[in-house]
């Protein structure tokens, strides 16, 4: 189990990168909103603490993971909290996408940026292991990459499927 800090933010991180997924015609728009989120960057950094899931997928893609240890724990725990890494600590974890720097050096320069990079590369650990916060951990006990999970939008047609929505063609 996660903590409730991350329960509750990743439901609704999950939630904004599902919205900006598609566009009114079902067609794949991630890349391109996201791109649009870096260019908004400086205005939505006003939001990291009231909204840091609004902020949160500028960084989507931009990590890739091998401390699952470090990240699981992490996730167990809260900013503040004894268990919350420092973001010098869980970034020497991290490989970080190149074009992700700029934003970083801007987090850093703003107070609660460090707990917001922190956050911010758990949810996106949480998200690309294709599990529900509730039952990451389980999962992330082993020190592996989380690469070789589902594909998230065979899993979202499969949900909307089962709530009774026709698939969309692409």
């Amino acid at each position: 189990m996660t903590s409730f800090y991350f329960e509750d933010i990743f439901e609704r991180y999950a939630s904004e990168i599902d919205d900006l997924r598609s566009d009114s015609e079902g067609k794949d728009v991630l890349n391109k909103r996201v791109r649009d989120k870096h260019k908004e960057f400086s205005f939505l950094l006003g939001m990291i603490d009231t909204a840091p899931e609004m902020v949160a997928p500028a960084f989507h893609g931009a990590f890739g993971f091998s401390g699952g240890n470090l990240l699981y724990t992490a996730s167990n725990s809260e900013p503040g909290d004894e268990g919350f890494p420092s973001w010098a600590e869980l970034e020497a974890s991290l490989e970080i996408a190149p074009w992700a720097r700029p934003l970083i050096n801007i987090c850093l320069d703003k107070d609660g940026g460090e707990s917001f990079l922190v956050t911010t590369a758990v949810l996106e650990w949480l998200l690309g292991s294709g599990l529900s916060a509730r039952s990451a951990p389980e999962a992330a006990r082993d020190d592996e990459d989380q690469d070789d999970t589902d594909d998230l939008g065979e899993a979202g047609e499969e949900w909307m499927s089962e709530q009774g929505f026709d698939a969309v063609d692409r």
